[in-house]
């Protein structure tokens, strides 16, 4: 069975909750242990705010003015509401949880409802950073809207925040290092993020 991206949301969301380094190691490491091989590199590129790893050349080239038009259409809440959501917290993924909890989503219609996986997640990505040429942006839009339709508010958070790289979690390269190495006893001087 793939992971659901939720289960990657409610770690992030625990990451950010602490400044202890050996939780957020350990935390990190538990989870990576319990991944598919396929799952791995994804999710580590997403607990460090990235869309794809770091030695990927691709670009997903989404704005911030997509992805609000994205969360405007989905929660029904107009721009002036948005961005005085954006003022009280200061963060653009704490915005986008708290207008998906307080808003009636209108979920994107499938025969079996399924929860968003990483792959999934990861798959729409690599979808929407394909796209290019005559009416992209729109093209790129729809994909969004599709992939936060199918989001609960925590991962809609998270998404928000890797899609824009603004993660903030105080997860960084150096801990991932420590936390692959110890997932996976290897020795950490063997491990790059």
């Amino acid at each position: 069975m793939q992971t659901p991206f939720l289960v990657l949301a409610e770690l992030c969301q625990a990451l950010e909750a602490t400044n202890k380094r050996t939780v957020m190691i350990d935390s990190v490491a538990d989870f990576l242990k319990q991944l598919h091989a396929d799952e791995v590199e994804p999710a580590v590129s997403m607990l460090l705010g990235r869309v794809f790893p770091k030695w990927d050349q691709r670009v997903l080239e989404v704005s911030w003015a997509t992805l609000s038009n994205v969360i405007k259409r989905l929660t029904n809440v107009n721009w002036t509401r948005l961005r005085a959501t954006f003022s009280e917290t200061g963060d653009i993924g704490a915005a986008t949880k708290i207008l998906f909890e307080s808003s009636r989503i209108r979920k994107q219609a499938s025969l079996f409802e399924k929860p968003l996986t990483v792959l999934e997640v990861k798959r729409v990505l690599e979808a929407t950073a394909e796209i290019g040429g005559y009416s992209s942006k729109d093209r790129k839009e729809r994909l969004m809207e599709t992939l936060f339709s199918q989001a609960s508010a925590l991962e809609a958070k998270y998404l928000v925040k890797m899609i824009i790289g603004e993660m903030r979690t105080g997860f960084y390269e150096g801990l991932m290092e420590s936390a692959v190495s110890k997932a996976f006893n290897i020795p950490s001087k063997a491990v790059q993020t």
